[in-house]
């Protein structure tokens, strides 16, 4: 009989010998097993910990299986003895548990008795760097000795001897400990800090087990050990990396992290400081040196506020003042510390009991103001903290006093940074009276913030002049409005003169600026006397002007108040005001009686209009012309009414550009010199065209001339315009005269087409094909200037230029490159294009030549005759017009029945 298994398993079989005297049966089972292992499993776990592997072990048989296990190998663990029922998968737990660092190998037999089928599995265990058997956390005082007791376990059969390292200087221990076989023992954890603060480091008990096992270099391993343990003592890291180094025993370690808080002890003294917040308080301490050696103190600050130096060194014996500020940000009351530590001696500290005010107020210098009138004053809001202060404004008295902020937007004062903010003060009454006010700003950082405004009411004094102008022979208005800003009921009287006599009280400053005794002034008020007038009410007073000569009329326009009952003004420093009497009218106590607010009046009038043509200064763009301006003044000296005229004559024209020249003021000194004071300037529509004209522009006054008869002045100026560029705009020379006459004379500005600034030729390079020439261009200034380029109407559309918009570079600088293209895409005549490239205040042009290659026919080339190419002939019929015309079947286009069938059918 020969058996060859195909592989492991139990085979049964049955053999039959029969014959004619006899037969038997043999039954023959073979098992075959495996020739070495089936499988090889790794374990990696720290040592001390446990990790489990579930082997399954399925019986497909009908029969229940008895299951023996044999282990070989340190660390694994697993019953020897399992049942497996018919038809069920049981799973084998083999566990590995390492007491060491090490790396263990081993096998596994599974031998099933019921069939006598074996399993073998190959095993190799690593027992990595044990965990941290706990994590202790221990709380204790500085100065003061606390204990811990630890238990260590010994999972070895062995009596262990361990020595005791930790990274943390403030434990202290026996340096060894014995442990007992498969037992614990306890080891007396002494704590002692000298300073406070948290603190977390390990402490391991180190040993060697007798047994020899060969050794495995892991560098895993090895990193994670000086990792952990790279601050203790020399001889525990050798010992620590004794298996590293090739020693053949092993090392059995337990350690445990620890988290120690070090309490501070008891303060040496509390002190107490307040400050109010943005202002600064010193704190003093006496600091003395009991050793007779060099002590250096490194000083911990706790506390918002407070700063210091962070490190202090003291001589043997020496008494210092350490000196600390506290600057508070916000308010309310915290708690701080000042901690000195040092290396020879325990810390010791101060407990401060801080207390951070509300800002102390601030009193604002007092304001004067005129009443009816206001004036201004500013808060300053200074901010030295790293707090972005974010404040509400509070105001105790909005009738005198208005904060000018936008009320939809909080005040924000950035940190390091200070602000101020406006104040409107309007008095109601004269002297102190009530004006006062508390201006509060509220932030979470200072709770309130305060200030304190004063106020002081002052007599009126004469009002800035009211000017109004119109022209000779017609009437202006103008409305000058008066408010009551008193919290008083009050009888007004509006009164305008520029009678000398009738204001015998006004003071002589006022009277000798009248010039004008023909009043050409009114008023349209019905009631101009015992005007009754509420609190905080206005009254617009409207003043009628209408001059007969060109020259300045002044009147006085005199609003005064008295009480409705008759009472006095009440003025608490009467005698400091130094006002003039006119402001005033006394009462027979001496008090005030009234009160006057006066309103000077000028009124200026102004030459008919010209309807003459303006003057025209024409000059071609980036050239430059200068005229000559006259001007008729007419009314100037009374008796002359002649309408003004303006004309201009052409003495010069130059290639270069006149500087600017600002309008001044010029006298006529030829007789009559008071009224011949003239100041004149030019009057733009907008400012764009102000911005485009005022630099191309001068104006100067070269001659003056008056009439000996007719009282003309004649005014001569001398006109320079350099334009840039093409533009046509229209200006207004203002004159004016001492006496209040104005004239206007329109003059118009024409700046025409430039002459172009050079001619580019560009040779093409074929049809279809584009030749570009290209040259950089400067602004005018210092400074870059928008530009657009671009092809005047007419040009080429073969042409093309880039960029077309952009920035001119600075003048002085290599330019900014413009590149022109042609492409042409047939044969023609000679084509061109203007290109302009325009700034804000500056044109050029230039003329583009496109000049396409010239065409050169082949020489000396035969002709040749193709006779490859046949023409099959085609036959045409020809057609018969005629006839066909004759045989119409519709009537024509021309016939009143279009489209009608010319034989009527008869069914």
């Amino acid at each position: 009989m020969k058996f060859t298994p195909k592989g492991p398993g139990r085979y049964p079989c049955e053999i039959l010998l029969q014959s004619s005297h006899d037969i038997r049966v043999y039954n023959v089972e073979c098992v075959v097993n495996v020739d070495g292992v089936e499988a090889q499993l790794d374990f990696v776990t720290p040592a001390y910990q446990a990790v489990t592997q579930d082997i399954p072990i399925s019986n497909q048989t009908q029969q229940d299986w008895k299951v023996e296990a044999h282990l070989e190998g340190d660390g694994f663990f697993g019953p020897p003895l399992i049942y497996v029922q018919a038809g069920e998968t049981t799973q084998y737990p083999l566990m590995f548990k390492p007491a060491f660092e090490c790396t263990a190998t081993g096998k596994l037999t599974l031998q099933n008795k019921t069939d006598g089928t074996e399993h073998v599995f190959g095993l190799k265990g690593v027992g990595k760097r044990p965990l941290a058997l706990d994590h202790i956390k221990i709380g204790c005082q500085v100065r003061q000795i606390t204990q811990k007791v630890l238990t260590i376990p010994n999972f070895t059969q062995a009596r262990l001897t361990c020595k005791v390292a930790s990274d943390l200087p403030m434990v202290v221990g026996d340096p060894t400990l014995t442990v007992k076989p498969g037992q614990s023992a306890s080891y007396l954890l002494n704590l002692c800090p000298w300073k406070q603060g948290t603190y977390t480091g390990v402490i391991s008990f180190v040993a060697e087990d007798g047994k020899q096992q060969p050794q495995h270099n892991n560098s895993e391993d090895e990193a994670y050990g000086k990792q952990a343990f790279q601050t203790l003592t020399a001889e525990t890291l050798q010992t620590t990396d004794a298996p590293n180094a090739g020693m053949s025993r092993k090392k059995y370690t337990v350690w445990f992290s620890m988290e120690i808080h070090c309490f501070p002890a008891l303060p040496e003294k509390t002190i107490n400081v307040e400050c109010a917040v943005q202002k600064s308080v010193a704190v003093e301490i006496s600091i003395t040196n009991p050793t007779y050696e060099i002590l250096h103190l490194d000083v911990l600050l706790k506390g918002a506020g407070l700063t210091g130096d962070r490190s202090l060194s003291l001589k043997p014996k020496e008494t210092l003042q350490y000196v600390a500020k506290y600057t508070p940000t916000i308010t309310g009351k915290t708690n701080g510390s000042i901690v000195f530590q040092s290396d020879v001696l325990s810390e010791f500290w101060y407990e401060l009991k801080l207390n951070a005010e509300k800002p102390a107020p601030l009193s604002l210098p007092e304001v004067q103001c005129e009443l009816g009138k206001w004036t201004r004053q500013f808060i300053p809001l200074v901010n030295p903290t790293e707090e972005t202060l974010e404040l509400e404004a509070v105001n105790s008295n909005p009738e005198n006093f208005s904060v000018v902020i936008n009320p939809k937007m909080p005040l924000i004062v950035a940190p390091f940074s200070s602000t101020e903010v406006p104040v409107q003060f309007c008095p109601s009454a004269l002297g102190g009276a009530n004006h006062k006010a508390t201006i509060t700003f509220r932030c979470p950082q200072l709770n309130e913030w305060i200030f304190y405004l004063f106020g002081k009411g002052l007599i009126p004094k004469p009002m800035e002049p009211v000017s109004i102008s119109t022209c000779v022979g017609s009437h202006s208005s103008v409305i000058v409005p008066f408010k009551n800003h008193t919290d008083k009921h009050i009888c007004v009287d509006v009164l305008l003169t520029d009678q000398e006599q009738t204001m015998h009280r006004l003071s002589d400053s006022i009277l000798r600026h009248s010039i004008n005794k023909e009043s050409a002034f009114c008023l349209l008020l019905k009631q101009k006397q015992g005007i009754l007038l509420p609190p905080k009410e206005k009254l617009d007073i409207p003043v009628i002007f209408a001059p007969e000569n060109m020259k300045l009329y002044e009147a006085l326009l005199v609003v005064h108040v008295v009480m409705e009952d008759g009472t006095s003004w009440s003025c608490d420093n009467f005698d400091e005001q130094n006002s003039e009497l006119s402001s005033i009218s006394r009462a027979d106590d001496g008090g005030i009686h009234g009160i006057r607010w006066i309103y000077p009046i000028h009124g200026i009038p102004e030459a008919l209009p010209s309807k003459l043509e303006p003057a025209v200064i024409s000059c071609q763009a980036r050239n430059r012309v200068e005229e000559r301006l006259e001007v008729l003044l007419t009314g100037a000296v009374p008796g002359s009414t002649a309408v003004p005229t303006v004309s201009t004559r052409v003495i010069t024209t130059k290639n270069k550009r006149s500087g600017s020249c600002i309008q001044d003021e010029v006298q006529v000194t030829d007789g009559h010199s008071a009224a011949e004071e003239f100041h004149y300037e030019i009057q733009y529509k907008s400012a764009k065209v102000k911005a485009q004209v005022e630099p191309c522009l001068a104006l100067s006054l070269v001659r003056k001339e008056r009439g000996a008869h007719t009282g003309i002045v004649t005014l001569t100026f001398s006109v320079v315009y350099a334009p840039y560029k093409p533009v046509r705009h229209s200006v207004m020379l203002v004159v004016q005269c001492a006496m209040g006459g104005i004239w206007k004379f329109p003059i118009q500005l024409v700046a025409t087409e430039p002459k172009v600034d050079d001619i580019i030729n560009i040779e093409a390079a074929g049809l279809n094909k584009e030749s570009v020439v290209a040259f950089r261009l400067t602004s005018q200034t210092r400074y870059p200037a928008p530009f657009t380029a671009y092809f005047l109407p007419g040009s080429d559309p073969k042409f093309s230029v880039a960029p077309q918009a952009g920035e001119l570079l600075p003048s002085g600088t290599a330019g900014t490159l413009i590149t022109v293209g042609f492409r042409p895409s047939m044969y023609s005549k000679k084509l061109k294009a203007t290109l302009v490239i325009q700034t804000a205040d500056m044109q050029w042009m230039y003329e583009i030549h496109g000049l396409l290659p010239q065409y050169t026919p082949p020489v000396d080339v035969s002709a040749k005759t193709c006779t490859r190419m046949y023409l099959q002939p085609a036959t045409v019929r020809q057609r018969n017009f005629v006839r066909e015309n004759l045989k119409p079947t519709t009537t024509a286009a021309s016939s009143p029945i279009k489209g009608a069938p010319l034989v009527i059918r008869i069914k």
